[in-house]
């Protein structure tokens, strides 16, 4: 579990308990509370020790806001008909008997995923 795991976490959540994300997480209290006081002094999330709340920090949410107006990243792959491709650790595989072209388009929060033949 990475820093940026945790920082996606609580991105999700919004406003979060450190119970509640060691739970969600299954990292011990007293790591994640050493890992949020590390975060929290580099300025990526607000954690209050007294009342165990943690949110991203204003300016860090307020990126993924302006993420979110910008242009979105789109792409574009060709499955041939019975191939299979790897993209990092994820395996797509076309079992039809037509090659297949998937666009993706990602902006922000907002995920899409289409596939249909390739004309």
């Amino acid at each position: 579990m990475s820093a940026t795991d945790v920082l996606a976490f609580i991105e999700e959540r919004g406003k979060c308990n450190l119970k509640d994300l060691s739970e969600n997480l299954k990292i011990p209290t007293d790591r994640l509370e050493r890992v949020l006081l590390d975060l929290a002094q580099h300025n990526l999330v607000e954690y209050d020790r007294q009342t165990s709340e943690v949110k991203l920090s204003s300016w860090l949410a307020e990126i993924d806001r302006a993420l979110e107006e910008v242009k979105p990243s789109i792409a574009t792959i060709i499955i041939p008909k019975n191939q299979k491709i790897k993209i990092e650790e994820i395996s797509i595989e076309n079992f039809t008997d037509a090659d297949l072209e998937i666009n993706m388009r990602l902006a922000g929060k907002h995920k899409e995923i289409a596939i249909c033949k390739v004309a």
